[in-house]
This record gives structure tokens, sequence and C-alpha cells, in this order.
């Protein structure tokens, strides 16, 4: 299925968009929120964006002007009127009279506010203490795009054999050129992630947020198995681009790993690898490692006393001092893995090695079975696929060769 345009989407008043979601008929509820759930996915974004995108909040007050005001100068988010419409509060507010449970027993009442509910899971975890992820994607990927799910893999050809724009173009000459080829290769997708499920009884005889810390975990993990696809995708390649470079440590300059030393005492070496990428035309700029690897750097840069170098010494004097501080030595982001192999690190440069590709309505596609079902399901899944850009940024560095 072909997603439709952003642009196309049309404003309308909430109860337009809504339907018929809060209808005491549980029938027509149903059908409501299903419809609701296409919508979202054939545009290939959440209902939560959906409705940010679709309702019209100002038109949606009539003649209760002031109906979704959040304060005096800002009004509610499409979204946020959705909950306050169909009682689906996010945080208990005694003060106000609003109670956190009052969302179970919308859900059980109305079944098509079901699609609602894992953002209103999401949304609540965000008042209760959620905790830090330390293996995430951000940061490992260039963007995240949503696809169809048929993405092939692409192929850069430089025609000046790789080296594009590295001297002036002379006066008539070619310009350099890559051109962008397509593969006969598709891109794998998997799905990550997993689902709490609780009886409508359960729901009304405990209060929502005791799912908080379930959810947390929920969440965890889809990010774990997110970061172990990205990372072997990045060692081993994706059929079109062959696996990362390998390199030796033992071939730095000054490396020394005899008898208890390691890496954190090998910041010449480190320097020296990061100089002979950015020499050869791919800067590195993002480290991935192991939990191992992390400690190893951070006692690399453990504060020590030591005696400053004749040239430090003379420059506190007055003498010539030369500015060294690159972005090659000075901008390069560790991020942890905890699928990366002992003794190796994984290095390259964001901006233009890989993509993270959702498959189109993969978020919402579970939704509709929380509709339908006798119980509510919160899931977090994705099917998630990585896409290599350029098949020469990457090296791996092996500390044990």
């Amino acid at each position: 299925m072909s997603l439709q345009s952003l642009t196309t989407i049309k404003r309308a008043p909430l109860a337009v968009i809504l339907g018929e979601i809060g209808s005491e008929n549980k029938q027509a509820s149903s059908s409501a929120g299903l419809s609701l759930v296409d919508k979202a996915k054939s545009y290939g974004i959440s209902v939560k964006d959906y409705l940010d995108l679709a309702v019209d909040v100002r038109a949606s007050e009539g003649e209760d002007k002031g109906k979704y005001l959040k304060n005096a100068n800002e009004r509610m988010s499409g979204y946020e009127a959705a909950l306050a419409d169909l009682n689906l509060p996010v945080q208990n507010n005694f003060k106000q009279g609003i109670v956190l449970q009052a969302a179970a027993d919308s859900f059980s009442a109305r079944p098509g506010s079901r699609a609602l509910f894992p953002e209103v899971i999401d949304s609540m975890m965000q008042w209760s203490t959620k905790q830090d992820q330390f293996e995430s994607t951000e940061g490992l990927v260039s963007q995240t795009r949503t696809v169809t799910g048929n993405e092939v893999i692409t192929q850069a050809i430089f025609d000046d054999q790789g080296q594009l724009n590295t001297s002036p173009i002379a006066e008539l000459a070619n310009i350099p050129v890559q051109t962008i080829t397509s593969s006969d290769r598709s891109v794998k997708f998997f799905k990550h992630g997993s689902a709490i499920r609780t009886s409508y009884e359960f729901e009304r005889r405990v209060s929502l947020d005791v799912l908080t810390p379930y959810a947390n975990r929920v969440a965890r993990n889809l990010e774990l198995s997110k970061v172990a696809q990205a990372t072997r995708l990045l060692i081993e390649g994706d059929g079109v681009h062959s696996a990362a470079t390998p390199f030796a440590a033992s071939a730095l300059k000054n490396w020394d790993i005899t008898g208890s030393k390691s890496l954190k005492d090998n910041y010449v070496g480190l320097a020296d690898f990061l100089a002979r990428r950015a020499k050869a035309g791919n800067p590195v700029d993002t480290i991935i490692g192991n939990y191992d690897m992390w400690l190893e750097l951070f006692l690399m840069f453990l504060p020590t006393k030591t005696t400053n170098s004749d040239a430090a010494e003379l420059q506190g004097r007055g003498m010539p001092r030369v500015g060294l501080q690159l972005d090659f030595l000075q901008g390069v982001n560790f991020k942890i893995s905890s699928s990366m192999p002992a003794g190796q690190l994984m290095c390259y440069s964001v901006g233009d090695t890989l993509e993270e590709l959702i498959e189109n309505g993969s978020v919402l596609s579970e939704s509709e079975t929380a509709i339908k079902n006798q119980s509510i399901t919160y899931i977090k899944t994705m099917n998630m696929g990585y896409r290599l850009v350029y098949g020469d940024t990457r090296t791996l560095l092996d500390l044990t060769a």
C-alpha cells in the first residue's frame, strides 16, 4: 500500500475525526476506532500524530469557546482534545476531580477508544519515572524514514575512482558524478517489541498506572532489539555493501598491550587511528562498543597527576602556541551496543552510513486487535529495517589483532 501525502490531510472538527468512538453503542464505537486506525495507517503515522494534524481544535469548540484551552494563551493539540473528549486522562489531578482510573473505564465502555490505548500509556509514562535508554538507535542512524516495506538497497558508483571533488575542475572538464543505482536486493524487515495484555476486570480493579514499570521494560527491550539489528548490519554489510573494513590495532602508532596494558593505555594509538580515517576521506564521528569498551575509554581519560611536556611549559612562558583541536579528534561520540563483539569498535560517520526504516502501519497494526478482542493490550512493536548508504565509511577496529 502506497502512503498518502501528509499534505492531503483535511483538517476538521474533533467530532468529525472521532466519529462514534465515544458512543455507548460498543459496535459503533469499535467500527469508528478501526476507521481511525486505518486513516492513520494510510499516512504511515501514529494515531496521535494523525489527530494532531487532522483536528481543527478551534473549529471543534463551536459555541463553547475555550473548551479546549490548556491555559489562557494555549489551546490543546488535536490529540489532547481527543483525550479530553473521550475522558482518557493520563495523570491524576484530584484538585480538578480527575482520576486516572477514568481512562480504564472508558476503554471498557467504549471499545473504539482503545485505538488510543498505546498512546495513553506512553503519555502516562511521561508523568512517571521513565528509565533512561542507554542503548538506543538514536545517534546510530543518519535518519529515520517510514516506507511501504519494499525498500530496494541502492549503491553509489563514482565515475572518478572515488576521488569525488578532491581537486578543482579544469575548464571544460567533466564534472565528477556519483550515480545512485538500485540493486536486486531489498531491505530485510524484522518485528521488534512485545506486549502487555490485561482483562477488563483487571483494569477495573487496578489503577492504570500500575502498567508503567512494565511498559518501561517493553520500551527498553524494543530498543535493545533494534540496536542489535543495526549493529549486525554495520558489521556484516547488507549483501550489496560488504562487511566493514577490518583494521588491526597493532598497526597503530605506539600501540602497546603488553603486560596489563589495554586500550585505556593507548591514547596515541587512538589518535593515530582517527587521523588515518580522516586522511583517507572517511573521518569518524561515532564509535560503537560494548560496556567493557566504554569502561576502557572512560579509564583512558581518567585524570592523573602528570608533568607538563617541555612544549607545554614553554607555552606558559610566552613561547609559540599551536591550536590543534581538530573536529576529527574532538567531535567523536561513543554509543553503547551490548551486541558488539568483545575487543572490537565499530567506527564510522553517522551522517552518511545507516538509515533506519519503519514499515508503514507496523506501529498501528496491533491496535486493531486490541479493539476487537475481549482484553486491553498495550503493544509496542515496530517492523524495522536498516539500509547502508555508503559502504566505505565503516571500519571495524580490532583491539586484539
